[in-house]
């Protein structure tokens, strides 16, 4: 082969391999676009749109809470608020664009007429944070204020109104302390695989049934996708989910007696629960001082929440479930039971002097001069201390104690609501424990007239009375379909009877002498039974008395019980049984005399 013909195969083969070169990057790069474009297009669209779409968590409106007739005691009322788009005003640099905003807000509030709680530290943070929501300049904008912005509203580019849910409470101060507050807090995430990127604040219960029963009411969350651009700034949005309302509550509630109690209480400190004794329905649970919830709504400031914790009449604390008093003469009756059980008879005379004396201690009768000869029945009528000291020494410490258990005191009542106070039954271990000191005879003979450590809340001595009307013992409940529980007594029925004997006569008599609660019968429809306390408390100057009174009515087949206490009181018949009367009226009406039927008429 001629240099000529080698030369001429190797161009072709140089040209060949060339060719085949080419043709395999063409295959590859084929091979690539159709692996780029086509098998990963999924994927890259996925990447894009999380790159560029912002998910939003936004809260579902809130269930209403309703007494047992349908009266809303909390409810939601459209809020305005006033919006920046930042993108709007965007500049350079974070500084600038700072300036803009804030610029353009000082505008808007020359129409607004309110200072804006957007601050300069607030939209740097949300600059750096949240840029892709909108800026909320003014919350809770009053009619006027709306109105005003409104009017020139197109002399303000990049601000507008956005609608919100708040809550409000139609009952004002009545049954606030049942009922709570809310405030705004993130939310819990929804289900998903995905995270969101910001969350709408919600309402959240703080305190009362707004809290207990918080997961209950709550919305369903929704979702809100917006689409930012390179730097993150919203360009649009689209609702991806919509929010669903949360149930209502029904309660067992009856704001005609919760209003009842509400009145009675007025310009006191104290309290009062009326609940239902055959099934445990709360029917009121009124605490006094109280509070407005809608002071709290959209938020609590800082002045008023001072003055609300610094008052001295504590108008925050729940006296109805959380406050635990010694419920003095009240707890007589459980004395009562206690000594029955043994074998005590209740036809037994003790004979009253004015005072009962145990070595250095001496504990004076109400009758200054002393009741004279008296049997159980009469003693509760009444109210004698020196003849209940002397049947709580003959029962005994630990009978005493096993009664006052039996009727759940010393413990929390399981009512459904976060505040369940579980009040204090003394015991020599107790003692021991929180003073250093053993137990004595003359802590038996305190607490045998509710004195003394024993402590339960007004809760707790209407569950009392009711179990004593019934013969069982209710858990209260505030749910209106949740289930009823209760549990027997452990006393004979023929020892029930002769304590709701007992209490029918404070109030009604024994047909030549008044009872110490005559007081809480005067014009209510039906017959009522009762039993007035009154406890001493402090020492000196610093003494003082919470009056109390617990009853049930009609005294035969009771369909409500109550406990009422009121501190700094004069006495429980004087004081507190007026008070109960009115609320029994609330509940069964006034008693018909020609007086009121002329009235009527």
């Amino acid at each position: 082969m001629s240099g000529d013909e080698r030369s001429s195969v190797v161009s072709d083969f140089a040209c060949a391999a060339v060719a085949a070169a080419i043709l395999l990057g063409l295959v590859f790069i084929a091979v690539r676009l159709k692996a780029l474009q086509v098998d990963s297009a999924a994927d890259y669209g996925y990447a894009e749109a999380r790159q560029s779409i912002r998910r939003v968590q936004t809260d579902g409106l809130r269930g209403r809470i309703l007494d047992r007739r349908g009266v809303v005691l909390a409810g939601n009322r459209v809020s305005c608020d006033i919006v920046c788009d930042v993108a709007r005003f965007r500049r350079g640099s974070l500084a600038r664009t700072v300036e803009e905003v804030m610029r353009a807000i000082a505008e808007v509030e020359k129409a607004v007429g309110s200072p804006p709680r957007a601050t300069e530290e607030r939209i740097r943070r949300h600059l750096r944070a949240e840029l892709a929501r909108p800026l909320v300049c003014w919350r809770d904008v009053d009619h006027a204020s709306l109105a005003r912005f409104l009017e020139r509203s197109r002399q303000f580019p990049g601000f507008s109104c956005r609608e919100s849910a708040e809550r409000v409470y139609p009952q004002g101060r009545a049954a606030a302390h049942l009922v709570g507050y809310v405030g705004r807090d993130r939310g819990d995430a929804v289900a998903g695989d995905e995270k969101f990127n910001y969350f709408e604040p919600e309402l959240v219960g703080r305190a009362g049934v707004e809290r207990y029963y918080n997961g209950f009411l709550r919305g369903v969350p929704g979702e809100v996708k917006v689409r930012v651009d390179a730097l993150g700034y919203a360009i649009d949005e689209q609702t991806a989910v919509e929010a669903t309302p949360g149930p209502d509550l029904a309660l067992t509630l009856d704001m005609r007696v919760q209003c009842a109690a509400e009145r009675v209480l007025e310009g006191c400190r104290g309290a009062c629960v009326v609940i239902d004794p055959r099934g445990g329905d709360v029917l009121a649970m009124a605490s006094a001082p109280g509070f407005d919830p809608n002071d709290f709504v959209p938020r609590l400031g800082e002045e008023r929440y001072a003055a609300l914790r610094d008052d001295p009449a504590k108008p925050l604390l729940n006296r109805a479930a959380g406050g635990s008093y010694a419920p003095g003469s009240t707890f007589k009756p459980v004395v009562a039971l206690a000594a029955l059980s043994l074998g005590v008879p209740p036809d037994a005379i003790y004979e009253c002097t004015g005072a009962f004396t145990l070595g250095d201690m001496r504990l004076r009768c109400a009758s200054r001069w002393g009741h004279g000869a008296l049997d159980m029945r009469h003693a509760m009528m009444k109210s004698c201390n020196p003849y209940f000291c002397n049947l709580g020494m003959e029962a005994g410490t630990n009978a005493v104690i096993a009664a006052a258990r039996e009727f759940g005191l010393g413990a929390k009542t399981g009512i459904d609501f976060g505040v369940d106070d579980a009040g204090v039954v003394p015991d020599a271990e107790r003692k021991l424990r929180s003073s250093g000191e053993r137990w004595y005879p003359g802590d038996l003979a305190q607490m045998s007239i509710g004195q003394g450590m024993l402590l339960a809340t007004p809760l707790q001595m209407a569950r009392v009375a009711g179990a004593i009307a019934t013969g069982r013992l209710v858990t209260p409940r505030l749910k209106l379909d949740s289930p009823v529980e209760s549990r027997p007594l452990a006393f004979a029925k023929e020892h029930l009877d002769v304590v709701r004997e007992g209490m029918r006569m404070v109030v009604e008599g024994d047909g030549t002498s008044s009872g110490t609660g005559r007081r809480a019968g005067e014009g209510v429809a039906v017959a009522v039974s009762g039993k007035t306390g009154t406890a001493e408390i402090g020492v000196g100057e610093r003494r003082r008395k919470n009056a109390w009174f617990i009853a049930y009515a009609p005294s035969e087949n009771p369909t409500a019980a109550l406990a009422i206490v009121v501190e700094n009181g004069e006495g429980g018949g004087v004081t507190a049984a007026p008070k109960a009367a009115e609320v029994l009226k609330a509940i069964f009406g006034e008693k018909q005399t020609p007086e009121n039927e002329g009235r009527e008429r």
